[in-house]
């Protein structure tokens, strides 16, 4: 199973562009899921994978609420523990999460985290929406594309409950770095928050990170 590696390849950019201390995740939100799709950098990877498996941060509320986050001091903010306390471990001392809707059902957010205190100029706040709107329009292509793919072969359609879940359970496992019973637990929390089956929670995961079954360990950023 490979990962999509858009989701890299925007976060790198958006790192590139947007400023020299700045770092970035992308995290893609769907039936209360949110899983890490992409990041520039290990330490930010390690960020957003606290923030989804607590599901408590800057990111899970601003998609939520479609409203950008911007935080000054990550020290100074009460609440989100697990994220604030990794941010701060990797020496984060600002960060921001701009969302864009994909559709009614998923969100993305691009979350910028930097060493130096409140980069967020308007300028960059700009930019930085710009970059989750392109977000946001890829994956809702790639959504397309699975789809019109799923319809022509059957491909979801053919397999069976359980190979869907465990297969979605694995690409939360890569894109989180997190053991099987988190995986598991992230999945079986989302399908019982949302009211809806672990197989629909599965299918939206695989549909929207999953490109083939060639998987390519250099796609992969800090693990």
């Amino acid at each position: 199973m490979s990962i999509s590696t858009f989701p890299y390849e925007l976060a790198r950019r958006a790192a590139t562009v947007l400023g020299a201390e700045i770092e970035a995740s992308i995290t893609v939100r769907q039936h209360g899921l949110a899983v890490r799709a992409g990041s520039s950098s290990g330490a930010a990877a390690r960020c957003d994978r606290a923030e989804s498996l607590a599901d408590s941060g800057p990111c899970i509320d601003a998609m939520d609420q479609l409203s950008v986050h911007v935080v000054p001091a990550i020290t100074e903010k009460s609440g989100w523990n697990a994220w604030r306390e990794q941010a701060t471990r990797e020496g984060f001392v600002s960060a921001l999460a701009v969302p864009a809707a994909v559709n009614d059902h998923i969100a993305v957010a691009l979350n910028l985290y930097s060493r130096s205190p409140d980069p967020w100029t308007p300028e960059l706040l700009a930019a930085a929406d710009g970059y989750a709107q392109l977000t946001a329009a890829m994956v809702r292509l790639h959504l397309g594309l699975a789809e019109l793919e799923d319809g022509a072969a059957g491909y979801y359609s053919q397999m069976s409950d359980t190979i869907t879940i465990e297969r979605a359970i694995g690409a939360i496992m890569q894109t989180n770095d997190c053991a099987e019973d988190e995986a598991r637990r992230i999945l079986e929390s989302a399908s019982r928050h949302r009211n809806v089956t672990q197989r629909e929670v599965a299918e939206c995961v695989l549909r929207a990170l999953v490109v083939s079954d060639d998987a390519r360990p250099e796609d992969r950023v800090g693990k």
